[in-house]
């Protein structure tokens, strides 16, 4: 499935007007209502962007790998929204006519292939749906009944429960860095695990969200916040990555490592990133991809930094979240320093920096 760089190109660059003309074309389709049942046309918008930034990312790397192992999860997750998996076979199909429509022929023949394979091996990403399993992430015995009281009482909205829950857990010694790693972060995994296997509304998921942040912050400010001062550090989600919850936990287990942090918001665009970096001059730079789709955009930025920052300028730059969970082959393609697999392997890799000059 080789792509060359100037198709692959040509598709990121033209990735909004492609995605307008489908979202348009799939509208007007009378059969749509059928496809979606319930769920309005709205459902599929952002999987649509996503979609667009993701091919980009299959596209650069010529990985049929990444590309099988995605539409595994898209089939499975969507059908379980309620959405036929005939909406899918139109969808290649539109996505195949707009391609033809709007990039130049010699790019267009280069990518209409990987589309038609996709609508060639339909029938076969109905059956890897069928025998797709969601991610969990495993939880110590120890924290087992913790953690089931947290995941339960989150969902139903039990904002008090979970707090009184963690706050004895915190007085019986517990830090809280270790609440985040070994409870909240396989929690929400797992309240994501639930949203793809359509046990969970989206609209219920991020509620589910905004209470961990409500619950995260009441605690955190109960902690003891050291004397010791290590430095300045940068913490920011990637340009299009709209994923916050990974990038706010690392940024205050480093704040209660004694670290001075900036944090920047969901989607910051990386001229706002580098301007940040070249006015407060951290100590490090910390870049969050929860969707493989944005690796692109951790790769650009990356590369934005050292421009910016100088071939003598040693300051770190490090990677990591969850796109690189699911696809660790395109850690190295980023050009990062370092990758982190988690708040507790950064936080012990930030200390070994040692004491500011």
């Amino acid at each position: 499935m080789p792509v060359e760089e100037v198709a692959a190109e040509a598709f990121r660059a033209r990735r909004g007007q492609l995605v307008n003309a489908v979202a348009r074309r799939m509208g007007q389709d009378s059969r749509l209502g059928k496809w979606l049942g319930s769920h309005s046309p709205r459902l599929m918008d952002s999987t649509r962007r996503h979609h667009a930034a993701f091919m980009g990312e299959v596209m650069a790397g010529n990985d049929a790998r990444l590309l099988e192992q995605a539409l595994a999860w898209v089939y499975a997750t969507y059908h379980n929204q309620g959405v036929s998996f005939e909406f899918f076979l139109h969808e290649w199909k539109t996505w195949q006519d707009v391609i033809t429509e709007i990039l130049p022929a010699r790019e267009a023949e280069a990518i209409l292939p990987i589309y038609e394979w996709m609508v060639q091996h339909h029938d076969e990403l109905i059956e890897a749906a069928h025998q797709y399993r969601t991610r969990r992430v495993s939880v110590q015995p120890c924290w087992e009944e913790d953690y089931q009281y947290i995941v339960d009482h989150l969902i139903q909205g039990d904002t008090t429960g979970v707090i009184d829950r963690c706050h004895g857990l915190l007085l019986d010694g517990m830090p809280y860095e270790s609440l985040l790693q070994n409870l909240f972060y396989p929690a929400m995994v797992d309240v994501g695990a639930r949203w793809e296997a359509g046990q969970l509304s989206v609209t219920m998921e991020h509620q589910t969200t905004a209470m961990v942040y409500r619950v995260l912050a009441a605690l955190y400010y109960d902690q003891p916040f050291p004397e010791s001062d290590r430095g300045r550090g940068l913490v920011s989600p990637v340009s299009n990555e709209f994923h916050e919850m990974g990038s706010w936990m690392l940024a205050v287990s480093l704040e209660l490592d004694g670290w001075d942090i900036t944090l920047l918001t969901a989607d910051t665009p990386p001229e706002t990133l580098v301007a940040t970096v070249l006015e407060e001059r951290p100590r490090f730079v910390a870049l969050s991809v929860t969707l493989v789709g944005n690796v692109a955009e951790a790769r650009a930025t990356v590369a934005s930094l050292r421009a910016a920052l100088g071939p003598d300028d040693a300051t770190p730059i490090v990677v990591g979240g969850q796109a690189f969970q699911d696809a660790p082959w395109l850690v190295q393609s980023v050009n990062a320093d370092l990758h982190l697999e988690s708040a507790t392997a950064a936080v012990a890799w930030a200390r070994s920096l040692g004491d500011p000059a």
